[in-house]
């Protein structure tokens, strides 16, 4: 079979496994999964799907924590042809719901921790599962057993016998090939689903390969959930392709995360600033050995400098990008080197990808460095366009360019820094207040755990700044301390006017702040 115009990934893991078949894909919870034996599953699987009539463009939709099935039904799909639906699963039924009436998908393969989700569907008016086959997992150790089976369900030990024969031949897919249809985390609003096309995938891959010190053989981690971008394609596919070996934790413990980089000399992998933070308070984060790690990258948010200073004290270099679902992910990345010197940035243009800094309203140039602007993003990396949304894809993009919705700007040396979503720009007595500039002070904030930063209606001010944090135990600030200590970082009208103090700061699976369960929190106590 040729690869050479083939983008299909699984013709690259085909291609790991003719020559190397007993090497290491995957350690699933403590499982050695081989190259050949996932080259099996997704096999048997891709004939069970071509035998329920999956083909080109159809979709395969997933709902279950991060496993070894998660990324053989990937592959499964793309081995017809198939277009991959990942689902988040933290969704409640009517969202899932809402998610199986827009995208249509045949198959839809479940865990038994969500079978719930799904069996109660069928008791919303309207819903029509149509000619939908549901797969649950019975097949895996580390998924607990189902409590019993309803007659809508195919056991995946059943479907995986269906396909009868050889596994069918693995479809070509070019650049313009639809590969993932992956629904926004919709924490502003609706989601939106983007498309994302095996030439998104790959650029993206070439864009890392190009400025990440990455290396064939790495262990990479997977502990950010793979129904998120930035879990599954940062690093996770091209590992997968170039025959190194994936750490896969079915979810993100802190002091699990230490022990795997440690034990397994982990090399490569993505995390969001949360999920940093969470392993320095670890009580081994002190004594874990993670100098392996050689290609951390951080995206989702700024990463305190604090948070920097104390992976210096590591021997780690965190390293800084931004992008979005829309990007695949990444439109800019920081260059470790540089982890310090430009602390705060999200760094330079990827090298196939260009940004520019554009004033929203006119859509001209902002020409003078360090003023602020929307982040608007070109190149074989970015998606083009929404699910059968295209008033959606029409107001996304402007000759070519897609805009991200992140207000950002440069520094005199041309790095990148991101100061807030558009949307979520807060007005108070007619000045502009980013909350992303006031969350960055109050993480400075002695004994502050996470902090989430939001504007409430005012009848005064139009709007208030309210800030809402979690803070470790024997830590209760008062909104007087709080104002004191970030009135040396920002102006008097930036300052919060209410505290919120909350057990846990609300983020969604990307581990981006949910601004639509935050902003209900600072208004119940307004």
């Amino acid at each position: 079979m040729s690869t050479a115009t083939n983008l299909n990934p699984v013709a690259a893991v085909h291609r790991v496994s003719a020559y190397a078949p007993e090497s290491t894909a995957l350690i699933y919870e403590d499982r050695e999964i081989s190259y050949s034996s996932l080259l099996a599953e997704a096999g048997q699987l891709a004939a069970a799907l071509r035998a329920r009539g999956v083909t080109e463009g159809d979709r395969v939709a997933y709902l279950g924590l991060n496993s070894g099935t998660f990324i053989s039904t990937m592959l499964a799909a793309w081995w017809v042809g198939g277009v991959f639906e990942p689902f988040n699963f933290r969704l409640a039924p009517r969202e899932v719901s809402v998610l199986l009436q827009r995208s249509t998908p045949k198959v839809l393969v479940v865990e038994p921790c969500h079978q719930d989700v799904v069996e109660i569907l069928s008791g919303y008016d309207g819903f029509d599962a149509g000619d939908l086959t549901l797969v649950l997992v019975d097949n895996d150790p580390a998924v607990p057993a189902a409590a019993e089976n309803s007659p809508i369900w195919t056991l995946l030990s059943d479907f995986l016998g269906e396909g009868g024969g050889p596994a069918p031949e693995v479809t070509p897919r070019v650049q313009e090939d639809l590969a993932i249809l992956m629904f926004t985390s919709g924490t502003t609003g609706v989601p939106k689903g983007v498309q994302l096309s095996f030439g998104n995938l790959w650029w993206n891959s070439v864009n890392v390969d190009s400025l990440v010190d990455t290396r064939r053989g790495d262990v990479n981690l997977a502990v950010a959930p793979l129904f998120h971008i930035g879990g599954l394609n940062a690093l996770t596919l091209r590992v997968l392709a170039r025959g190194g070996t994936t750490v896969i934790r079915r979810a993100f413990d802190p002091r699990q995360t230490l022990r795997d980089i440690e034990q397994h000399g982990v090399a490569q992998a993505f995390l969001v600033p949360a999920q940093l933070s969470a392993m320095q308070q670890a009580e081994n984060f002190e004594d874990a050995d993670i100098s392996s790690l050689r290609a951390l990258i951080c995206a989702g948010a700024p990463v305190p400098t604090v948070l920097l200073k104390q992976y210096e004290g590591k021997g780690v270099r965190v390293q800084q990008a931004w992008g979005l679902t829309e990007t695949a992910p990444f439109a800019t990345y920081l260059p470790a080197e540089l982890t310090y010197a430009k602390a705060g940035s999200c760094g330079i243009p990827m090298p196939y990808t260009e940004v520019r800094i554009v004033d929203p309203a006119t859509g001209s140039d902002v020409a003078e460095r360090g003023s602020t602007g929307e982040m608007w993003v070109k190149g074989p990396n970015v998606t083009p366009g929404y699910w059968h949304d295209a008033s959606a894809t029409k107001a996304a993009f402007s000759d070519g360019w897609f805009r991200s919705g992140d207000i950002g700007y440069q520094d005199e040396d041309g790095f990148f820094y991101i100061v807030d979503r558009l949307k979520d720009m807060i007005v108070t007595g007619g000045e502009n207040v980013y909350p992303a500039e006031v969350e960055r002070a109050l993480m400075e904030f002695p004994g502050v755990l996470d902090v989430a930063v939001v504007g409430v209606e005012d009848s005064k001010w139009g709007e208030s700044v309210v800030a809402v944090m979690s803070c470790v135990d024997g830590i209760v600030p008062d909104i007087e301390e709080v104002r004191a200590f970030t009135g040396t970082y920002l102006a008097r009208y930036k300052l919060p006017k209410k505290l919120v103090l909350t057990g846990s700061v609300p983020r969604n699976g990307a581990g981006k702040l949910n601004k639509i369960a935050i902003r209900e929190m600072a208004s119940e106590e307004n």
